[in-house]
């Protein structure tokens, strides 16, 4: 992933900032609407909260100030308590994210010292050394040992290991793995951690390493183990996973929040596109689609989280299901699908997959576009293929049409989030994704999206229901 210069970084402050002050004065002086527009202020907010922590506090105040101001100058009669309450709020919010990010970044140095600490050690031979002979006696242990221990040598040379530094809970079973690694002259493959106890009665966590000590006769004597102390490191990263699941419980309340209020501004506005006629209904409209696009932005972040935080698995999933279901959202489109049931190994969030492709068909399609979905059974994927009548994909762009943030050249391409989160998908479970023309060699006549799946069971094929949508019949979501 690039990483923005911090040159980059102002400039996209500025922007946003610059953005939010003509909402501010278009939306009070020439829709002369309320601040339904300042959901767009968080934006800047928390990306000035990530990068430079508590400055966010001062783009909340300025924001927050515009929004009261404004009002005041511009629609005086709009000015309410919640619009000083919008203010606290952005200030509150920039607040918790900057102490959220400041915490993660403290954590996340704190780990990364650890880290190179125990690396140093290692490099130099500075962990607990200790040779343990088959009867469970210490016959050789490190200075470093003994000081991570809080014991002399003398205190430790003769003693039973795991009766001194071995935690009760964890005797017998290390006991037993002793043992068996003599018995077999083999030891337990690989590091792991296991836990000690100091003189003083901590417990430490080390992540431990041995091998079976042999004599001159080849038989086994004992074993030599090493030791590295990760309490500190572990004990870090539990704090950085607390601190990760409340930064995203807080993204998690400001997501439903925020998507409150869309859902009760985008009923307003619907209210109102009845109630308006001309030039008035046409603005509600664009006001509409903005609160729309806030929806949209929103759902794509929680998809995003989702897919970085690896909250499903891949399942058996019927793939005909997800299809009609996504068809069944957009009743005035015209879309063609002939069943075929099938299942593939996906997820919950195969839905998306559909839903960006066949919502981008319409979406940039002219009015009246015809969008078909073919599903083709093969040995071991099953090809999907979602073709349109629309403007289609010049050449130019399909190679980059599924990067992150690609746009198309259509003045309604959006951010080009939806395209990434399908290939996304689409490759953690297992297939890939391209672009076509409908018909080869004429782009202008339409684009069609094929991507492949993995059949979760290529010898049983579910149970093909008697209802009129059978197999082979033409769905249509539009006569």
């Amino acid at each position: 992933m690039t990483t923005l210069t911090e040159k980059q970084r102002v400039a996209i402050i500025m922007a946003l900032l610059a953005i939010s002050i003509l909402l501010t004065y278009y939306f009070h002086t020439v829709l002369m609407l309320g601040t339904v527009f300042s959901h767009f202020f968080y934006i800047p907010i928390i990306l000035t909260a990530l990068w430079w922590e508590k400055r966010s506090i001062l783009v909340a105040i300025f924001l927050g100030g515009l929004v009261v101001v404004s009002s005041f100058l511009y629609r005086p009669d709009l000015l309410t308590l919640n619009d000083y309450g919008r203010a606290l709020m952005f200030i509150i919010i920039a607040f918790v994210v900057a102490s959220l990010s400041e915490q993660l970044k403290g954590r996340e140095r704190e780990v990364k010292k650890q880290r190179d600490i125990a690396q140093r050690y290692l490099d130099v031979a500075a962990v607990l050394f200790v040779v343990i002979d088959k009867n469970h006696t210490i016959r050789l242990v490190n200075r470093h040992g003994c000081e991570l221990l809080g014991y002399r040598e003398e205190e430790l040379l003769g003693r039973n290991w795991f009766d001194t530094v071995v935690p009760e809970a964890s005797r017998r079973t290390r006991r037993q793995d002793f043992d068996a690694a003599i018995a077999n002259n083999t030891a337990f493959p690989g590091r792991r951690e296991n836990p000690v106890v100091t003189r003083n009665g901590d417990e430490l966590i080390l992540a431990w390493q041995d091998t079976v000590l042999t004599g001159d006769d080849g038989l086994p004597v004992g074993v030599i183990g090493s030791g590295a102390d990760i309490s500190d490191r572990i004990r870090a990263e539990e704090a950085l996973r607390a601190a990760h699941n409340e930064a995203n419980l807080y993204l998690d309340i400001m997501a439903h929040d925020i998507n409150n209020a869309n859902a009760v501004s985008l009923g307003y506005a619907d209210l109102l596109v009845d109630m308006l006629e001309g030039k008035e209904r046409e603005m509600v409209r664009k006001l509409r689609g903005g609160i729309s696009r806030s929806i949209g932005i929103i759902q794509n972040v929680s998809t995003i989280r989702r897919l970085h935080s690896h909250e499903t698995a891949a399942k058996p999933v019927d793939l005909d299901a997800v299809i009609r279901a996504e068809i069944a959202h957009h009743p005035d489109a015209g879309i063609a699908y002939e069943g075929k049931p099938v299942r593939v190994m996906a997820d919950d969030l195969l839905q998306e997959v559909f839903a960006n492709l066949i919502g981008n068909s319409i979406k940039f399609g002219d009015p009246g576009v015809e969008v078909r979905v073919r599903v083709e059974k093969g040995d071991e994927t099953v090809g999907i293929s979602i073709e349109d009548t629309g403007p289609g994909v010049p050449d130019t762009v399909k190679p980059i049409l599924f990067t992150r943030f690609a746009r198309g050249k259509s003045a309604r391409s959006g951010k080009g989030l939806g395209l990434y989160i399908t290939r996304t998908l689409i490759e953690r479970y297992g297939g890939r994704v391209w672009v076509d023309d409908r018909v080869p060699g004429r782009p202008e006549s339409g684009a069609a999206f094929r991507f492949t799946l993995l059949r979760s069971d290529r010898t049983r094929e579910p149970p093909v229901s008697p209802a009129p949508a059978a197999a082979d019949q033409l769905i249509t979501a539009r006569p």
